[in-house]
């Protein structure tokens, strides 16, 4: 059996029985498989409807066909003698015609074929999201009101299946919020699938999201399964939410409140249980007074909200969050340092950050590489990192007053607490992940990132 420049091997099937529905439905989303012909005489075969679905050419009889040199196998469900001597003496020398066991033999194969197709593409995604998961961290960091108000407000609604849109500007770990629901969730073990709105033009996230029949349009060489069937009794989360082209809005509000999924090109609805997480960074009221954002669908979004507060509203984080990067940095880039200096730690308490939790990540790592000495010094801080925080209300650890500018610490005062916040970090730190890999000191500095000799020597270090 050969195949085409494309790749795909092309099946011509003889007869509609019940036998050939199955075959059908079994290589509709194969991929390397395509279904180039169905031929039968009567007037209303039982695969009629599923053929038409997946765009399969129909013909009344073997003459009819015209792509007969296009065809590397046929297919016999009539289970009839004289379609089998047609379809022999038409095809002789060209193409094996397979009746009985023989094709049934092949729609089993093609079956297990899609479906083995399917789990690697459902592993690859998994994989991805593990990925990112692993990379990005595996919990806010923090002991400031802000995030523990976050932590409690992801721990109510963990266990509903209500939708939850994420605010905040870019940057204050609205993703990362987003894999904390759904890691505290009954559906932790189910799929989670990112799609941002922003990459994609209007016509692809369309298509991404509901998936495509083919010929639906140019390059849409076989059926697809869209993000929300990947993602079907998991969860789905809408990045960027607030930049979604207007049409799209009002076929995501009729998924949310029907649940039904319509291939672009498909007739066919499909449902499918999704819990649906959305995130922005745009002000979605004014979006809605000026047009560019739907009001009912903003209604449907808004029943559970949650707004992460930028960095420069909760200081009290900056210094776990220092040392939190400080210790993936290290690891990333293999390279040890003694910590942060005094002076460091006050110019990044005393920063308004911009780019927020982000935007402190890569400075960190950008100290990192930078560091000659034992420990990060201001020098190898950005130029302008010293800059007053405009609004940083409350009490400022390390020195920064209120106002924002930096006052001049009682030094013994500012590195008894510095080490006090590193020392209870360190510990907190190696408690989770030790926890997290049931004790095993292997899997635990894998999870963390950390290398196994620097992960025994911390323990060693805090009697743990």
């Amino acid at each position: 059996m050969t195949t085409r420049e494309n790749g795909d091997i092309r099946l011509l099937v003889l007869g509609s029985s019940s036998g050939c529905a199955t075959f059908l439905e079994s290589v509709r989303n194969a991929p390397g498989i395509a279904v180039v012909g169905l031929i039968d005489t009567a007037p209303d075969p039982d695969g009629l409807a599923l053929a038409r679905e997946m765009g399969v050419p129909l013909c009344r009889h073997l003459t009819d066909f015209s792509n007969d040199d296009a065809v590397d196998a046929v297919l016999d469900f009539t289970e009839g003698e004289e379609a089998a001597r047609e379809a022999t003496r038409r095809f002789s020398g060209r193409a094996p015609v397979l009746g009985g066991q023989g094709s049934r033999l092949v729609a089993r194969l093609a079956g297990l074929y899609g479906r083995q197709s399917g789990y690697e593409e459902r592993f690859r995604a998994v994989k991805r999201e593990m990925d990112a998961y692993l990379d990005r961290g595996e919990r806010m960091i923090g002991r400031s009101r802000q995030t523990e108000e976050v932590r409690e407000l992801i721990e109510r609604v963990a266990a509903t299946p209500t939708t939850v849109l994420l605010l905040g500007e870019t940057g204050t770990g609205k993703d990362l919020a987003a894999r904390g629901i759904h890691a505290a969730s009954h559906l932790r073990d189910k799929p989670f699938i990112t799609v941002n709105c922003t990459a994609l033009t209007a016509t692809l996230i369309e298509s991404e999201l509901f998936g495509y029949r083919k010929g639906a349009f140019t390059g849409a060489e076989s059926d697809r399964k869209g993000l929300l069937e990947e993602a079907d009794g998991g969860a789905l989360f809408l990045d960027e939410i607030g930049d979604m082209h207007l049409e799209l809005q009002a076929k995501m509000l009729r998924f949310l409140q029907t649940g039904e999924v319509r291939r672009v090109g498909s007739v066919q609805a499909r449902r499918v249980d999704v819990r649906v997480i959305a995130a922005t960074n745009r002000d979605l009221e004014r979006a809605v007074a000026a047009g560019d954002f739907r009001r009912d669908l903003y209604y449907r979004f808004n029943t559970f909200t949650i707004r992460l507060a930028p960095l420069r509203e909760r200081v009290q984080d900056i210094p776990y969050l220092a040392f939190h990067f400080l210790t993936k940095a290290e690891a990333k880039l293999n390279k040890k340092t003694d910590g942060i200096s005094d002076e460091a730690l006050g110019l990044l308490t005393a920063y308004h950050w911009p780019g927020n939790v982000r935007e402190l990540a890569n400075v960190i790592e950008r100290a990192v590489i930078l560091c000659r000495g034992g420990r990060i010094v201001p020098e190898d801080l950005p130029r302008g990192l010293g800059l007053p925080c405009p609004a940083a209300p409350g009490p400022v650890p390390g020195g920064a007053s209120p106002a924002g500018g930096v006052e001049e610490p009682d030094e013994a005062d500012f590195s008894g607490q510095r080490e006090r916040i590193m020392a209870n970090f360190e510990r907190k730190e190696l408690l989770y992940y030790m926890k997290k890999a049931d004790g095993n000191i292997s899997q635990a500095s894998r999870l963390s990132g950390i290398p196994r000799r620097t992960f025994y020597r911390k323990l060693r270090k805090y009697g743990l």
